[in-house]
């Protein structure tokens, strides 16, 4: 009797620790299921910059997809521009060099061009049409690179610093943008060999 007992609590104890194991396996998947922002950020061209940037974002959690992480950086660029083309329209109300005026009238229309194609962006990611989103980052990444062109011949002054500084903000949230879809797309495709050459202003 007291073997059969003892047989039976040792068999419980057993059985007990078992459930407790198999639980703390099925926790810990969990944990580790969707995108890892650390991880996903290693693999962009600017880490600290997409994680800073992501990690603000209220939309991204501990489970967050690829596709999420991918989105919120769109969303960071679209910030992180208007907040490049708001200073330049700002300051073209206050330079008196034609210089730097022009500067930063082409450089806010380069950014409003580039923000108009991450709009069409944030659309079509919800439609599933990766390859567009994409093309429209490739060419928003384009239209970056023709604001420093623009601003090459204008004196160096703090506005234009600021601008300068606040376009590559810019540029590299975008760049941050474009390999996190093409790592929630498994895309094999380089972000050198998709990128466009700059256009050369006359």
């Amino acid at each position: 009797m007291e073997a059969r007992l003892a047989m039976s609590w040792y068999c419980g104890s057993l059985l007990a620790v078992v459930v407790v194991l198999f639980l703390s396996a099925s926790l810990g998947t969990g944990a580790g299921a969707g995108a890892d922002l650390k991880g996903s950020c290693a693999a962009t061209p600017h880490p600290d910059v997409c994680v800073s940037a992501l990690q603000k974002d209220s939309d991204v959690k501990a489970a967050a997809t690829p596709r999420d992480l991918a989105e919120a950086a769109i969303r960071a660029a679209s910030a992180a521009g208007s907040a490049a083309g708001d200073y330049a329209r700002r300051e073209m109300d206050a330079v008196k060099d034609n210089g730097m005026w022009q500067c930063l009238n082409e450089c806010a229309e380069d950014i409003e061009e580039a923000l108009s194609h991450l709009d069409d962006s944030d659309g079509e990611i919800d439609d599933g049409e990766m390859k567009d989103v994409k093309l429209f980052l490739d060419t928003a990444e384009q239209d970056v690179w023709d604001c420093d062109q623009s601003c090459r011949g204008a004196a160096d002054t703090p506005v234009k610093t600021t601008l300068l500084a606040k376009n590559k903000d810019f540029e590299k949230l975008m760049s941050v943008a474009l390999a996190l879809i093409k790592r929630s797309t498994g895309g094999a495709d380089s972000a050198a060999a998709s990128k466009p050459k700059p256009k050369t202003k006359p």
